[in-house]
């Protein structure tokens, strides 16, 4: 296959053909000297905590590159209500960008297990938050009754906390 044929699309291929997706983007982006990574770079990934992932906007340490000279900044919680929603999105966070990981990467037990961490200490700031504070999700158990919470509480605007 040409590398026209490829960028339009044209994937006429028979079972025994082959793409080699790395080599093709080197053709068309020579300077991006792309490389598919090895199994062995795979299993051992470099993961930031949660709250610095949270902050550079990435989980993975071997992929961030801080833009320029921009200092990523760190977040701060006032109050309780804050610091409960702080934890929960640094958690959702880093669940979500396993969950891309895991996209790619199905058989990898132990970010999986890593995931399911992440993901229910995520779903249990949440349940705390939501209890106390109200939904934050349109997901939200608490958005199955008629009126919505947000309907009844007193809005900041109003003099009321959020």
């Amino acid at each position: 296959m040409n590398n026209y044929n490829f960028l339009r699309g044209n994937y006429q291929m028979d079972r025994n053909d082959s793409i080699d997706i790395f080599d093709d983007m080197n053709n068309f982006f020579p300077n991006m000297n792309m490389q598919m990574p090895n199994q062995g770079m795979m299993e051992t990934q470099k993961l930031y905590t949660p709250e610095e992932a949270f902050t550079k906007g990435n989980l993975f340490a071997n992929l961030y590159e801080q833009y320029k000279n921009y200092k990523p900044i760190k977040l701060v919680a006032n109050n309780e209500q804050d610091r409960l929603y702080l934890d929960y999105a640094r958690n959702a966070f880093a669940a979500h960008e396993l969950n891309l990981y895991l996209d790619l990467h199905p058989n990898n037990d132990s970010m999986l297990a890593l995931f399911n961490d992440y993901r229910r200490k995520a779903d249990s700031l949440r349940s705390q938050y939501e209890n106390s504070y109200g939904p934050i999700s349109i997901s939200s158990d608490v958005l199955v009754n008629s009126p919505f919470l947000w309907e009844e509480m007193t809005w900041p605007r109003e003099g009321g906390n959020l």
